[in-house]
């Protein structure tokens, strides 16, 4: 980092340290009340769907001139429609992410799993293997729950990353701090 770096993650510690602590507040609190949380998730999810539908629609017509012009209008229109279906039926809409999210978990451990093989003689390929099959087993639990685990993995996760993240906002401007203080003084 520079000495530049420095100053400017000095003087926006601050607010990052209370972005933070605001992060692990909502971790706490997904993580307390996961349904709550998972109910949450899949509202903002719908409402982002259709609003990205609505923006690419608009970017359709601004461009229908040019060609795709229908496929950029389906793909807007199949947002929109995808947004509305999950807020008409938001558990519906739980237990449908929720399944989906397991699977890509388990699809995902079992090709760190491969990676880790294909690069074992890489240094530290051994943390890939163990986040491939962490990752398998985590998905094979959230599919063997299912559907009762669409009441509290979305929020549960959801929660967790947001602790951790609340965690690293406030440990990177408190470290790079001390390594200031500490440059200051040599």
């Amino acid at each position: 980092m520079t000495s530049e770096d420095f100053r400017e993650t000095r003087t926006n510690s601050p607010w990052a340290i209370v972005l933070g602590v605001l992060m692990i507040l909502l971790g706490i609190a997904a993580i307390a009340e996961p349904f709550v949380a998972t109910i949450a998730i899949t509202i903002v999810l719908s409402w982002t769907l259709i609003i990205a539908g609505i923006v690419r629609i608009i970017h359709a017509f601004q461009s229908r001139h040019k060609r795709g012009f229908w496929t950029k209008l389906v793909i807007g229109i199949l947002y929109v429609i995808g947004g509305i279906l999950l807020l008409s039926n938001i558990f519906g809409a739980a237990l449908t992410l929720t399944l989906a999210f397991g699977i890509v978990i388990l699809i995902e451990g079992v090709l760190e799993v491969i990676t880790a093989f294909q690069t074992r003689r890489d240094p530290n390929w051994g943390w890939v293997l163990f986040s491939g099959i962490m990752a398998i087993i985590l998905g094979i639990l959230i599919l063997y729950q299912w559907p009762v685990s669409a009441v509290w993995v979305l929020g549960v996760f959801a929660g967790i990353n947001f602790l951790l993240t609340g965690v690293w906002m406030i440990a990177l401007p408190l470290a790079t701090r001390r390594l200031s203080d500490h440059r200051a003084r040599v």
